[in-house]
């Protein structure tokens, strides 16, 4: 099979484990595209936070963040696809959160989710959980206006917090939004992030992939963590690192070295060069 397009999720996938780019990881690409391969970035960062490396990697291909719910085409400049949750589940998500004071930042939708707010007094923590688990700036505002339907809503706080709050957002909302969670190394805290209902990285390269008219069988993806399972389950070639979780690994056709040992480089130097 000749692969067309690369996906790549960032965070424990394309950069290591102190958030680098290595040289090696970085000319692999280069050479990948001017090989005629199209290299997409998919991961759950805002756009914010992802266009340095658009912009070191000379990247043409349009660009999947917030876990799928926007699109960006960076040629154009322009955002091609953007979903939000739907504005009165949204109200009641964030009415609910603040009578249980449980710490959440929204990323706002009238900004395509690029401005990312949260309560004034929330995230009073001893760690700090915004820049280690998030990591987010965000605008405290008091109170949070919602008036467009936000990009999605993320949550961290005590794991027994959360779990009391997730039981019941199960009960209520389980068919209308997409839940991904994740937990912290000693389990202290647990984290939510909230997506609009059928918003994921695969559906979202599945839709750039269209548009370069590439089939699912032409695509490698390559990521690490559970929010990659729809983008590796799409793809012709779905590659798990090795870093990543147990979970991703058991769905995944091959394993990568883990991203210390440049394991996206050695895919790429392996089946595209």
């Amino acid at each position: 099979m000749k692969y067309r397009l690369l996906a790549l999720d960032i965070d424990g996938t394309l950069l290591n484990s102190e958030s680098k780019l290595t040289d090696r990881t970085k000319g692999a690409i280069v050479e990948a595209q001017a090989r005629g391969i199209q290299v997409v970035l998919a991961t759950g960062r805002r756009l914010t936070n992802t266009l340095n490396l658009v912009k070191e990697l000379e990247l043409t291909a349009p660009v999947v963040v917030h876990n799928g719910a926007v699109i960006y085409e960076p040629v154009q400049n322009e955002i091609l696809f953007q979903r939000g949750i739907e504005l009165a589940l949204a109200l009641d998500l964030v009415d609910k959160l603040e009578q249980q004071g449980i710490n959440y930042i929204v990323y706002m939708g009238e900004s395509g989710g690029e401005r990312v707010v949260a309560p004034v007094g929330s995230w009073n923590e001893p760690e700090d959980l915004l820049s280690l688990y998030l990591g987010e700036r965000v605008e405290f505002v008091e109170p949070v206006t919602l008036t467009a339907s936000p990009i999605r809503i993320s949550i961290i706080d005590e794991t027994s917090r959360v779990d009391r709050f997730f039981t019941g957002f199960q009960r209520q909302y389980g068919g209308s939004l997409t839940a991904l969670s994740f937990r912290t190394k000693r389990n202290i805290w647990l984290g939510i992030e909230l997506l609009p209902l059928g918003c994921s990285k695969g559906t979202g390269l599945a839709q750039v992939a269209e548009k370069l008219g590439i089939t699912a069988a032409e695509v490698i993806a390559i990521g690490d963590n559970i929010n990659d399972l729809e983008m590796i389950a799409w793809a012709g070639m779905g590659v798990a690192m090795e870093n990543g979780s147990s979970q991703l690994k058991d769905k995944a056709a091959r394993i990568a070295p883990s991203h210390d040992q440049e394991g996206v480089a050695q895919i790429i130097e392996e089946l595209l060069l």
